[in-house]
This record gives C-alpha cells, structure tokens and sequence, in this order.
C-alpha cells in the first residue's frame, strides 16, 4: 500500500513538473502552459496557437469579464454590499476584510476585484447587477458570445472551480479584448499597489503578480485553482502593436517565461497599414440637390498581419439630416457629416467621422413655391367665377317670374 501511494505521487509529479506537450501550429516556438493563445488587439486575427481552443478551467481570469459586466450595468455611484453570501465565498486575499452591510461604490469595486482578485467581490457584484449569482452568469455568457467566445460557459462571477465553469484561450483572448473600450478596468489590471475606501474603511491594497516586471505589459490577470493550475492573461503593447496572450494549466514561474515566449514571437508578425490617410483622403456627400465636400478628422493606421496589407475595407456611412433642418440651418464647416467604418471580414475595427470642408446653405426649390401660388391662385378664380355665375342665375329666375 505505501509503495502503491509513493507510485501514484510520483506520478502526480511528473504530471505538475512537466510541461504538457499540446497541439500548435507548426514552426512556432513551445511554451509551458498546456494551452495558449496570442491575437492582435486591433483585429482578433490569430498570431500563436497552442490547443487555442480547448476547454479549460479559468480560474480569476474569468474576473475580466465579471468587470466588463459591471461596467456596463453599473454607474460609478451605484452601491455594492455585502451580503453574508458574499463573504462566505472562498477567500482570496487576506489583505482587507469586510463585514456584512458595509458598502463600496462601483470603481471601488472594480479597483479591488482586479488588484486582490476578491472573491466576495465579485459576488457582491453579481447580487448587485443580476440580483443572484446565477442571473449574473447569464449576463455574463451573453455578452462573451457578443464578444466572440465560442466554446466557453460561465457560472461563476469569480472563477471559483465548477465542473460547467470553462473557457478556452482564444474566448478568454477575445474577451480581454472588451476591456480595451473601458480604462477604468485597463487602470485597474494596471494597478500595482493602490487605496481603496469603504463606507467602514480604508486600506491599502497590492497585486502581487509579477506581469508588472514585464515593461511591454499594459495590464494583467492571474488565476489559480487546484483544478486549473495557473492561468493568465496579458495585455503587452511594443511600438504600436497590441497583443493579447493568454496561457492556462501552466506553473509559476514558467507562466511568465511563456508570455515572453508568445510576445517574441507574435510582435514581429504585425505591420503597420494607414488604410485612411487624413492628408489625402477627399468625398464629397449628396445632401439634397448638393454634394458637400468632407475631410476625415484624423488618420486610421491598423496593425495586420504580415502579408495581409489590403485586407481592409472602408465604409462610408453618411449622417442622416431632416430636409427641413438642412433648409433652416445648413451644414457648418467642421460638422460631422458622415463616417468612414474600418471592416475586417464584416467586423467594425475603427471608425473616422467626416467633417465638412465649408459651410453650405440649401434653398427650397422656386418651383415648389410658384405651384403653391398657382393652386392658390386657382381656387380664388374658380371661386370668383362660381359667385358671378350663382348672381346670373338668380336674375334669370326674377325675370321669368315678374313675366
């Protein structure tokens, strides 16, 4: 029996000690981590794939999307309390505690979820914005499709390991990818060491990750559970290319060493490509009878893949004005009058407004208002005539009746 237990933790060594060895894309470099992936911020286009979409547990990560959640159903002044549900949930940190009842408002919250990765956090949020756990990961599948996950189904708010509580690499890449609209969550997996206030305290909070000692690193998430190992998600930037990495079921500190890895190998995939140059870019726009002149309000530069340069499309999309406003007011010089959309295989990855080059005036046609005139001009005669012929008849009648 003690041979069989010392066989079966050999085993289970060998299992945590070395690296998986997975599918990936021919010639690129290995990593440590069982499953990775890296994408290009701007497109979500694929630069890295090691079993990119295989199944996993998330563990903290899955906080990314409970923060993008929050944002758009919360206000910076919304209250989040805490519950006795909330603060039984396994602890995370040990840096600050808090009580039933006590109360943070939203960037708080979100400040803390992502600095501590607190677990009674991100459950105080879920009760906050869906009222339970379970109405909060319905928001939270919805809007990782909408984001562009695939294979992934969340239970959790934050992470903790169920059975129905999986993602892959890319769904977790691609939902990273909607924190790029929100600053305060980039702030916030930004943030290294910080205060949080309370309606019972303030405190002093630090993120103990390492991705800080990463000078291409934009912001991060760690995650960790027995079940998935270490996960974790960067956001790098060099020059004016972004990427986005993620690797799971991995170890500390090989985790690191692996996003090194996928950078090197990703950054020098991507090119720079103006698709809308402001210098020389010039369409005019029918508004009526005219056409008016636009200029674009600025440049759009987009990173592809090399080799891919003329994958983009442009879209115009004129501003919609009503007749009579354009007759009352006219189009000023420097007033939006349309956008120019950067499409990528049906997808909207920038977009340029279009200003007016000068001002323009419009007039009612003449015609419009001479045939008013006449139609007017007509029912007066008609008018005129019918009284003059009603006195003759009238007359008529009197003479045949003095006869």
């Amino acid at each position: 029996m003690k041979r069989l237990r010392q066989w079966a933790l050999a085993v289970l060594c060998l299992f945590v000690i070395l690296p998986a060895q997975g599918v990936r894309a021919e010639g690129q470099p290995d990593v440590f981590g069982q499953y990775a992936v890296s994408i290009n911020a701007q497109t979500g286009d694929v630069l890295y794939d090691k079993n990119a979409h295989h199944q996993a547990f998330p563990a903290s990560i899955t906080k990314i999307l409970t923060a993008i959640v929050l944002m758009e159903h919360l206000k910076p002044a919304d209250q989040i309390v805490f519950s006795q549900k909330a603060l039984d949930e396994e602890k995370s940190n040990y840096q600050v505690e808090f009580a039933v009842g006590e109360t943070m408002d939203r960037d708080t919250a979100l400040m803390t979820l992502m600095v501590l990765s607190a677990n009674d956090v991100a459950y105080a949020i879920a009760e906050k914005v869906a009222g339970s756990p379970e109405e909060f990961a319905k928001l939270m599948n919805a809007k990782a499709v909408e984001l562009g996950a695939k294979d992934s189904h969340f239970i959790r708010p934050n992470g903790l390991h169920d059975p129905q509580h999986y993602t892959t690499p890319y769904d977790m890449a691609m939902i990273a990818r909607g924190v790029l609209k929100y600053p305060e969550i980039m702030k916030a997996m930004s943030t290294k060491r910080t205060s949080i206030a309370t309606s019972r305290q303030t405190a002093s909070i630090f993120n103990k990750a390492t991705f800080f000692e990463n000078p291409e690193c934009l912001g991060g998430k760690t995650g960790f559970t027995n079940q998935s190992r270490n996960t974790l998600v960067e956001i790098d930037k060099r020059g004016d290319a972004v990427i986005i990495n993620v690797v799971m079921a991995s170890q500390k500190p090989e985790i690191y060493n692996d996003m090194n890895i996928i950078s090197n190998y990703a950054f020098p995939q991507l090119t720079k490509e103006t698709v809308l140059d402001g210098a020389k870019w010039s369409q005019s726009i029918p508004f009526l009878d005219k056409r008016v002149a636009g200029k674009l309000e600025h440049s759009a530069d987009v990173m592809v893949k090399q080799g891919e340069q003329g994958s983009l499309q442009s879209v115009v999309r004129p501003v919609h004005f009503h007749a009579d406003r354009l007759y009352r007011e006219g189009i000023r010089e420097g007033e939006v009058i349309g956008q120019v959309d950067v499409v990528k295989n049906g997808a909207v990855l920038d977009s340029v407004n279009i200003l007016a080059k000068e001002r323009t005036t419009f007039q009612k046609p003449v015609a419009e208002k001479t045939g008013i005139s006449l139609v007017s001009a007509s029912i007066t005669v008609i008018t005129l005539l019918g009284g003059a012929g009603l006195g003759v008849a009238i007359q008529a009648m009197r003479r045949r009746r003095a006869a």
